[in-house]
Parts: structure tokens; C-alpha cells; sequence
């Protein structure tokens, strides 16, 4: 499935206590040439507190705390399964709740209540003479927000410095905002995965800032790559966008 084009491989789990997935496999699976293809793996399985867990892994087998778009995909899936339109979803430290909306276009809008959101630090970048200033935000999992004036200028150089400052340790998400007329446009490279077509987390990010800066409005739309998502930035964050059911199947792993 994918939420906007960011695509994950979902595998159900559910009635099985066992979720250990190895590396290798999570690296086999996610190549887009040897493999099926996608921003990474997300194992769902059940929960004690919600419908159901999700635990995602990136593209590189590390693993994450937090993915927007993965979620909204998960709640799709469960819904259908279930056959309900309000899912729970525990992820990380937090239970998402998400509802099924409706259908546009074929596509299922999914919202999700994606919770508060902080910045818990910021710095200043100076970068080929230009100064950025970095917004740490702390929504589930880490985001470095910046704002660009357009993206004419070496995209991946930035996030890689970005991504490589000591203070980061692991590395970092980075999201690379221009902002035109309440409607934002952001380039996200995501630790573990790269430059992806979509990222929700990183959407409700760079949103947040935006209307903190009172750049924006408190409801939004973001555009990236692989399509829009509406983001209201409330008490409470709640992200709306399209999911899309793509295939099923099994995937042999020595074969």
C-alpha cells in the first residue's frame, strides 16, 4: 500500500507472536529491482491498548518510531479486516487513532490524529554563505524543518550536512520547506530511507513550524512529490490524505 507514494510492504502478524524480521530480508524485500520495493517494512501485529501495533523498519533495516502515511495505510487495511471505520493503532510510544473517511477518486482518505508535536531545539546552519535556521521537532520521532526560499540550489548537499551534524548522532529527518500562499512544499530525506515521494510525519512537522512562525494558517495543505495532504494544526495534529491499495502476495525468500 501507500499513503501519497510512500510506499511500505505491510506484512500481517497478527495471530502470530513471533514478529522477528531479519536485515537481510527487510534489505531483500525493499530492493526495487531484486525485491518487491518500497520505503520500508512495517510489521503489524497485536496489541494489548489498540486494534492493533505496527512496528516499521526503513529501507536500510533500521528502524523507526513514527510514520504518517505507513499508519493511515495500516488503519485502510484494518478497517477492511475488522470492518469498522474508527481504528487504533499503537506505534512506538504512542496509540494513533485514525478514521476512514471517504472515497474520492478511488483513493481511501484516511485522517489520523498524529498528537502534539514540540520543538525541542534550534540552531543555526550556515550552508554555501546562505544561513538556515533548524527547527528540531520532536513529533513521535525526530524532524529537522528548515525554511528555503525554493529549491534551486543543491538539495541532497544540504540534507546530507544537515544529516551529518554530530549533534544528530544517527542522523535525522530532514525537511526542506518553501512556503506560497498557505499551501507548503517540502522535500523530506528520510534517515534510513532517503528522498521519499511522501513523508506524514515530516508534513505535520514542517505544518507545525509553519504556524508557529504564523507563516501559515493552523490548517494547511502540503504538497510533495507524490501528492497533498491536509494538515490542521489543532491541540491536537491531524493529517488527511489518500491511500492506495497496490498487490498481495508471497514473497519467497531463497527463491
Amino acid at each position: 500500500m501507500n499513503g501519497v507514494g510512500n510506499d511500505y510492504i505491510f506484512i500481517d502478524n497478527l495471530n502470530s507472536k513471533n514478529n522477528n524480521i531479519s536485515k537481510k530480508i527487510i534489505k531483500k524485500i525493499c530492493d526495487r529491482h531484486y525485491g518487491v520495493g518500497g520505503d520500508g517494512v512495517v510489521i503489524i501485529s497485536a496489541s494489548k491498548t489498540a486494534d492493533a501495533k505496527m512496528k516499521i523498519y526503513n529501507n536500510d533495516a533500521s528502524t523507526a518510531t513514527l510514520c504518517g502515511n505507513a499508519t493511515r495505510c495500516v488503519a485502510f487495511y484494518l478497517a477492511k479486516k475488522l470492518i469498522k471505520d474508527s481504528i487504533s493503532i499503537e506505534s512506538g510510544e504512542k496509540i494513533l487513532y485514525c478514521q476512514i473517511q471517504n472515497t474520492e477518486g478511488g483513493l481511501v482518505i484516511v485522517s489520523v490524529n498524529m498528537g502534539k508535536a514540540k520543538i525541542i531545539d534550534t540552531k543555526i546552519l550556515t550552508f554555501k554563505g546562505q544561513k538556515y535556521k533548524l527547527y528540531i521537532v520532536d513529533i513521535g520521532n525526530l524532524h529537522c524543518v528548515t525554511f528555503v526560499k525554493d529549491f534551486d540550489f543543491d538539495v541532497p548537499k544540504l540534507c546530507k550536512v544537515i544529516q551529518n551534524l554530530p549533534c544528530f548522532g544517527n542522523g535525522i529527518n530532514v525537511d526542506l520547506v518553501s512556503v506560497k500562499n498557505n499551501t507548503l512544499n517540502i522535500k523530506v530525506c528520510e534517515r534510513g530511507s532517503g528522498f521519499t515521494l511522501a513523508c506524514g510525519s515530516g508534513a505535520c512537522a514542517s505544518a507545525f513550524v509553519a504556524s508557529k512562525e504564523k507563516l501559515t494558517d493552523d490548517k494547511v495543505v502540503v504538497s510533495q512529490a507524490g501528492g497533498k495532504l491536509d494538515i490542521d494544526v489543532g491541540e491536537n495534529i491531524i493529517m488527511r490524505g489518500a491511500c492506495k491499495y497496490i498487490f498481495d502476495g508471497v514473497f519467497y525468500e531463497n527463491k
